[in-house]
């Protein structure tokens, strides 16, 4: 990204490039980019101090009767969009400003994000949280859903799944069979490279890219960012994705369970804290290498998981990838090296400098800025209160907990098991979140009241396995 100090650099460098249009970007309550557009010459010094009016109700966040805002332009943030060859089109990402006073609007979803990181600083725990995050997600040939009088369904086609219409079985890939698979089994190696291409130009660092454990499905790891980066290149990420795989005739998506049988698409996210440069999860002589601190950070995540999954797991289908005994961890238990424990510590880290943990509940339907914020608080709440994850019970345990006998697994803490539970939880346990107001109130409340809503529409249609199993009753 290219970073500007003022008006005259933009109007300068618009000037120099040829550039037609400029373009505002902002996330709604959902997570998804929305835009205002306009003409390259109207871009002046009254736009970054008065901004663009718009309408915040329509992005779920102000009522009706109060819904006038004002989007700024972050000069830090500029970009040329990397799907599109033609570079007619300058973006930035932008702040919500209220229009009494000029103050930040307390929901704007990347100052939020930015006032859980200064409380950090302030509270002498940390001046950075460092994450790198593993983006699920499957690439199809179509995706169809249908809801009439008539027909409730979805359908989806893949270049990848085995038995096909046709009756061909070459070079497919069998359910669960496709992790680090390689072309010509690999239908969608190019299509990564063009994402990760597109993703580097925007100066993201990627570790790499694979296909995943699923037919259809793939993987782009990204290197340790600071948490704020990572927030706006995760929805940047999600919409590239989605347009470059419109310009290859496919669909992308990142829906945590999509295919019956097969692997779901998970968020996992590696984080570590810095203090004067220095990676204070890390003590040689602590549980894993683990200093005090990152253990009662893992302690915060686990007591408030309940109400934290409001946030990193936020939409009705992903309770369908939370399911004992498959592939997503829905157990509140820390280990070494175990992928089905909930938070992972990475048995493979050699260097104390990212000496970190996993958590590996969280799937990409998720809004970023507000469930990274959010695991801030939690993780936070548990260093302020010195939350023992050993004394809690929440392990460690090394054992494959999908194959634990049910009376053993009776006594771990489960994860909610439906967004309803979530939400429940949410109202109950929202303190820590608040702490110190970031999290204003009445943004819990929103959502609370957005997601109950939705939970409303999908219990009013029936399933298609309900059809089948009873209708002859």
């Amino acid at each position: 990204m290219k970073k500007f100090n003022s008006a005259a650099e933009v109007q300068k460098f618009v000037k120099e490039n040829n550039i037609d249009f400029i373009s505002f970007l902002i996330v709604d309550i959902d997570g998804r980019i929305r835009n205002v557009t306009i003409p390259a010459e109207n871009f002046t010094e009254k736009v970054i101090e008065n901004g663009i009016g718009f309408d915040a109700s329509n992005l779920g966040f102000a009522p009706v009767n109060n819904s006038d805002m004002i989007l700024i332009p972050d000069l830090n943030s500029a970009f040329f969009d990397p799907s599109r060859e033609e570079k007619n089109t300058l973006s930035f990402m932008t702040y919500i400003i209220e229009t009494d006073g000029g103050k930040n609007f307390d929901q704007d979803l990347r100052h939020l994000i930015l006032r859980a990181v200064n409380l950090l600083k302030e509270e002498g725990v940390a001046d950075e949280v460092k994450v790198g995050i593993e983006l699920e997600f499957n690439i199809l040939d179509s995706l169809y859903s249908r809801l009439t009088l008539r027909e409730v369904s979805y359908k989806i086609s893949s270049s990848e799944f085995t038995s096909p219409s046709s009756g061909e079985e070459i070079y497919r890939i069998a359910a669960n069979r496709g992790y680090f698979r390689s072309a010509p089994n690999d239908h969608h190696f190019e299509i990564r490279n063009e994402i990760v291409k597109a993703l580097k130009s925007l100066n993201y660092d990627i570790k790499y890219h694979h296909h995943e454990v699923a037919s259809s499905q793939s993987e782009i790891e990204f290197a340790f960012m600071p948490i704020e980066t990572t927030a706006d290149a995760t929805v940047l990420a999600k919409n590239i994705c989605h347009k470059i795989a419109l310009k290859n005739d496919k669909i992308i998506t990142f829906i945590p369970k999509l295919i019956p049988g097969e692997a779901g698409n998970g968020l996992h996210m590696h984080i570590f804290l810095l203090k004067n440069g220095e990676n204070i999860f890390y003590d040689s002589n602590g549980l894993y290498n683990l200093s005090k601190e990152a253990l009662y950070f893992i302690g915060g995540i686990f007591k408030h998981a309940s109400s934290l999954l409001a946030f990193t797991n936020p939409t009705t289908v992903s309770y369908r990838r939370l399911i004992p005994g498959l592939e997503a961890p829905v157990k509140a238990v820390f280990a070494k090296s175990n992928r089905s424990a909930a938070i992972r510590i990475p048995g493979y880290i050699k260097d104390p400098a990212v000496q970190r943990f996993e958590f590996r509940t969280m799937d990409a339907t998720c809004n970023p800025y507000l469930a990274y914020t959010a695991i801030i608080m939690a993780g936070l709440d548990g260093i302020r209160n010195q939350i023992d994850p050993q004394k809690e019970g929440y392990g460690p345990i090394e054992k494959n907990l999908y194959s634990l006998p049910k009376e053993e697994l009776d006594k771990i803490k489960s994860f909610p098991a439906t967004l309803e539970e979530a939400l429940n939880a949410l109202e109950e346990d929202y303190e820590y979140l608040t702490y110190k107001n970031i999290f204003p109130v009445h943004l819990i409340e929103k959502w609370i009241q957005v997601k109950r809503k939705d939970i409303k529409e999908m219990r009013e249609i029936p399933h298609p396995w309900e059809i089948a199993r009873y209708y002859d009753l």
